[in-house]
C-alpha cells in the first residue's frame, strides 16, 4: 500500500495522475438487473405488493435494444481491479492520496446526459476515460481533509481502437468541451483520516441527535432551513414530486454487485458501525443519484421532458432500512426545465440536494 506525499505535493501528484482506460460491453444485462432491483421498490405501497409480470422482467432483446436509462452509465466501467490489490475497506487506490487518508465519502458531483435516449444497449464496445481535474485540501492541520474531483467521459468506440486514439477523441483539456463523449460525469470524493474511539463515539452522539428543522413562509410557497454541516440551506415544502422508499439490505448487496463495489460501508456493518462511526449501513453515493434519478425521469417522461443533466451535493449518510424521500419542484426563478431535487432522511433532515435541467423530448 503506497504511502501519501507530503500534503504540499499531493495535489499535483494527484492531478497527473494517469488512470487506465475502463472498457466495457453495452449489454442489457446489468441495466435490466438494476430495474429488477428498483422498480418493485419505487412502486411498492406499505398495502400491496407488486404483481409479478413475466414479460415485463424479461431480458430486453440485442436486436431490437433499448436506450440506457438516465444513470444506469453508473453500474457500467467499474474499476478492475484485482482482489489483492483492494485497500482493507474494499475500496480499490486509484483515486486514493494514499496514508493516513483511508476513509472516504462520496460528497456530490454532477453528470451531463448528451442526446435524448443515451447510448443504445446492444452490446456495443465502450470506454470510459476517467482523469482527476481537481483537488483541494481543506481543514486546519492534523485535521486536514482532501477532496478530489474525478471527471468520467464515455463514449462508444471500435473494437480495434487503440489505447492513445480513444483518449485524443474522448478527452478534452477543457471540461466544458463535449468531444466524443455521450455521458460526462464529475464526482467529488472526500478523503478523510481514521478516527479515534473517541472520534467514533462523538459521531455516533451526532448521529443521534435530531437537526434543526425551522419553516417560514414566503407569499405562496413554504421554506424549509435545514441546518447541515453548519450550513442553512433551503427547499420548497410543496413538491409537485414525492416518492418515499426503504433501501433495503438486499438492494445495497444488489448494487454492489452490480458496481464491483467492495467498500465495507455498504456491506459490513460492524465496520460501519465501529470503524466508521455510524449507526448502521450506509447508502451508496451513486445509489442515492440513481433513485434520484430514476424517480424524477419517470415523472419527467410523463411530461414529455427528459432530463439533460443534473448537479448535486450530498450533505447527510442516509441509511439501510430507514425511510428516505425523493422531492422535486419547478425552480421558483421560473426558468423552463429547471427543478429542485432534493432526498429527505428519516429524521426530515436534508440528506442530499441538486438541481435538474430538462429538455423536450421530440415526438416521433
Amino acid at each position: 500500500m503506497s504511502t501519501a506525499p507530503a500534503l504540499s505535493q499531493l495535489e499535483g501528484e494527484l492531478v497527473r495522475r494517469r488512470l487506465p482506460l475502463i472498457y466495457d460491453y453495452l449489454s442489457p444485462q446489468p441495466s435490466h438487473l438494476l430495474n429488477l432491483s428498483l422498480n418493485s421498490l419505487l412502486t411498492q405501497t406499505q398495502s400491496s405488493s407488486p404483481a409479478f409480470n413475466e414479460a415485463q422482467w424479461r431480458l430486453p432483446s440485442i436486436t431490437n435494444p433499448n436506450f440506457m436509462p438516465r444513470c444506469h452509465h453508473l453500474i457500467y466501467f467499474p474499476p478492475q481491479v484485482p482482489s489483492p490489490e483492494l485497500l482493507p475497506d474494499g475500496c480499490d487506490e486509484l483515486h486514493s492520496p494514499g496514508q493516513p487518508f483511508n476513509r472516504r465519502m462520496w460528497a456530490g458531483g454532477s453528470v451531463q446526459f448528451f442526446g435524448e435516449g443515451g447510448p443504445l444497449l446492444n452490446g456495443q464496445r465502450a470506454v470510459c476515460v476517467e482523469g482527476i481535474r481537481e483537488v483541494n485540501i481543506k481543514g486546519k492541520e492534523g485535521e486536514e481533509k482532501i477532496f478530489v474531483g474525478i471527471e468520467r467521459r464515455i463514449a462508444t468506440m471500435d473494437e480495434h481502437e487503440s489505447d492513445d486514439g480513444v483518449r485524443d477523441r474522448v478527452w478534452t483539456q477543457s471540461e466544458e468541451d463535449q468531444g466524443d463523449s455521450i455521458v460526462i460525469e464529475r464526482r467529488n470524493l472526500v478523503f478523510m483520516k481514521d478516527r479515534t474511539s473517541d472520534e467514533i463515539e462523538a459521531s455516533k452522539a451526532t448521529e443521534s441527535s435530531p437537526r434543526r428543522i425551522m419553516k417560514g413562509d414566503y407569499g405562496s410557497t413554504s421554506i424549509y432551513y435545514f441546518q447541515t454541516a453548519n450550513v442553512w440551506l433551503v427547499v420548497s415544502t410543496n413538491p409537485e414530486l414525492i416518492q418515499t422508499i426503504i433501501p433495503s439490505k438486499a438492494l445495497l448487496f444488489r448494487y454492489s454487485a452490480l458496481t464491483f463495489n467492495a467498500h465495507s460501508i455498504h456491506l459490513d456493518r460492524d465496520y460501519a458501525c465501529n470503524v466508521e462511526g455510524y449507526d448502521d449501513l450506509l447508502v451508496h453515493g451513486p445509489l442515492t443519484l440513481t433513485i434520484m434519478l430514476t424517480v424524477f425521469q419517470s415523472h419527467a417522461a410523463s411530461l414529455g421532458q427528459t432530463v439533460s443533466s443534473i448537479e448535486y451535493r450530498n450533505l447527510a449518510p442516509l441509511l439501510v432500512e430507514r425511510e428516505m424521500r425523493v422531492c422535486a419542484a419547478r425552480k421558483s426563478n421560473g426558468s423552463s426545465g429547471s427543478w429542485d431535487i432534493w432526498v429527505e432522511g428519516n429524521d426530515g433532515g436534508l440528506a442530499a440536494k441538486g438541481t435538474i435541467r430538462t429538455t423536450p423530448v421530440t415526438p416521433n
